[in-house]
């Protein structure tokens, strides 16, 4: 019972969380591309990841279902920075809830299959991530073209760059979580 009343609070403090940057932020986090994809996509990722753990203790899905939910994951965030997929969230309000709901079940999803699934399927997970973020920002980088209508040259300029540090600073993570893990074993024989 102790972890019901602890429970709700979060739910109602999440959900706050999820209406104030979908609702009143909205226009303000739409108006720029670095806002837009630095702020507002990873924070209904966070709030996903919050409420998976908070909610998801006794879900044990096997390796399989672990690695097609990633497989969801990720094919959720790379829909997400896809140029005319950027353009429609930004346009369309409507859409752009869709991509708040996809992005914070998104994050409920990685709690549930990464919690129990080997650390073999952590590290790749967390690699390919990186990976695509680091693409993404190299992308946005090296065109002198816009690729999203909705924000100019110097927006995208400024979002690529930070994709790119955001991606190598997950991939060191994940070097992190590789050797942590390693030594690990490594002491246990």
């Amino acid at each position: 019972m102790p972890e019901r009343k602890v429970l709700i609070p979060i739910l109602i403090l999440l959900s706050l969380l999820f209406w104030g940057l979908s609702f009143p932020l909205n226009e303000w986090l739409s108006e720029t591309m670095p806002r837009h994809q630095l702020i507002q996509l990873p924070a209904m990722y966070v709030l996903g990841l919050i409420a998976g753990f908070a909610m998801t203790h006794r879900v044990k899905p096997d390796v399989p279902w672990s690695i097609a939910i990633l497989i969801f994951v990720m094919f959720s965030i790379m829909f997400w920075m896809i140029p005319h997929s950027i353009d429609y969230a930004v346009i369309s309000p409507g859409f752009n809830r869709i991509m708040h709901c996809n992005m914070v079940l998104a994050g409920f999803f990685t709690v549930v299959s990464i919690r129990h699934t080997i650390p073999e399927v952590k590290i790749i997970f967390l690699g390919m991530v990186a990976a695509m973020i680091i693409a993404s920002g190299i992308a946005l980088l090296s065109f002198n073209i816009l690729l999203c209508s909705a924000f100019t040259i110097e927006q995208q300029k400024q979002t690529g760059t930070l994709l790119t540090i955001l991606g190598i600073a997950l991939y060191f993570f994940m070097a992190y979580i590789l050797f942590s893990s390693l030594s690990g074993k490594s002491r246990h024989r």
